[in-house]
């Protein structure tokens, strides 16, 4: 299970009162019959344990909750037991109810193949659901979890990360995280990150807004951006087509797929909804810090069908620490062995030109054919090069 994934818990929770298409009531058995018809309608089976009405809200505990969770290489299911629904009026707001859904501490993901097991470990796990009773419709979630853990029990990769926020409304959803961390098999650490955040959000026109950053990074490897900021525009995506993306992708994680397969798939399903306009996809700000190392910068990449990477494009970046990479990688002239290793990035540092304050600039170019340039340099030819 990936760091994200504990987004998918809670939203798979809420989707038991995603739906209705009668007003939320907080007496017990009007209350009842809503989760009732709410689980049937997605499958979910549960045991309820107790029902109780007390100052206006309705409380539920469900035992041996099964959610299905849909399939990429079989069948699986969260399991949970000790589920609590709380259901009251909006104090303050007519004709809206608030659902607060509160998780247990252990959970499982059940596949027929051990291999696709999972055992979750969740600490303060919640969300609250604000629910518009007048059109049966779900205005806003927002859900928060201190830490939240998953173990394979046959590689033994385990994947946790703290404070987990989520807010998920029509017109933007937020995610943020911190000291997380992710394994290969028997544990052998392969990333770390302090902390992360993603926000997206609808453009005037009805596209999609993204901004992302991350702070303290670490993966295996030479190259560690360890800082990015990065605020985007999809100019040719709608932000009708981006939630049911992301909510395929969280389910994909959720039930257990690997966190590259997820990233992919989503990336996928992006590009084939901007390649049906053409447009452009903005990288309007860009910084990336690692290792004394820094570079901003903007750029522009378009979608097309028959291009080597899937794009053509731009990306004008300002170096800041040339130096410390030639004394990494050397020059054409005189590289290092690792500079051997990697003649691309070698030259293409070499093309670098006197930008703004003492920076360096660089002019990337990715043509349609798979040649990258820089500065109108070629340094790499095509795939394979």
């Amino acid at each position: 299970m990936s760091p994200i994934a504990g987004l998918g818990i809670g939203l798979s929770l809420v989707a038991l009162l995603a739906l209705p298409r009668a007003a939320l009531a907080m007496e017990v058995a009007q209350a009842r019959a809503i989760v009732q018809k709410i689980m049937a309608q997605h499958d979910i089976t549960a045991t309820e344990k107790t029902a109780t009405a007390q100052n206006g809200v309705a409380r539920f505990g469900f035992n041996d909750v099964h959610v299905p969770l849909g399939t990429y290489d079989g069948n699986r299911d969260l399991v949970m037991n000790n589920v609590q629904i709380d259901v009251k009026d909006a104090p303050d707001t007519p004709q809206q109810a608030i659902i607060n859904i509160t998780l247990p501490e252990k959970g499982r993901i059940d596949a027929k193949e051990t291999i696709d097991q999972r055992n979750l470990t969740l600490h303060d796990a919640h969300g609250t659901l604000y629910w518009n009773t007048k059109t049966a419709s779900p205005e806003g979630f927002s859900g928060l979890a201190a830490f939240v853990g998953a173990d394979e029990p046959v590689s033994r990769q385990h994947w946790f990360l703290n404070g987990l926020a989520v807010t998920w409304l029509k017109q933007k959803i937020d995610l943020a995280w911190h000291n997380a961390e992710w394994t290969g098999p028997n544990r052998e650490k392969q990333g770390a990150m302090k902390a992360a955040s993603l926000s997206l959000y609808p453009d005037r026109d009805g596209t999609t807004r993204l901004n992302y950053s991350h702070d303290g990074l670490w993966v295996p490897g030479l190259f560690q951006p360890r800082t990015v900021r990065l605020k985007g525009h999809a100019t040719g995506v709608k932000w009708s087509q981006t939630r049911p993306m992301l909510q395929n992708g969280l389910t994909r994680l959720l039930a257990g797929e690997n966190p590259e397969q997820v990233r992919n798939t989503i990336a996928n399903a992006f590009w084939h909804e901007a390649l049906k306009t053409g447009k452009p996809i903005d990288i309007e700000d860009l910084y990336v810090e690692s290792r004394n190392l820094e570079a901003a910068g903007t750029g522009e990449f378009v979608p097309q069908k028959n291009a080597a990477y899937g794009f053509r494009g731009t990306l004008d970046l300002n170096l800041v620490g040339r130096d410390q990479l030639e004394t990494l990688l050397g020059t054409p002239q005189k590289p290092t062995i690792l500079g051997a290793l990697f003649p691309p990035a070698v030259d293409g540092l070499a093309a670098g030109t006197p930008g703004k304050q003492g920076t360096d600039a660089y002019k990337l170019q990715l043509q349609a054919d798979g040649r990258i340039l820089v500065n109108g340099r070629t340094i790499m030819t095509g795939p394979g090069s």
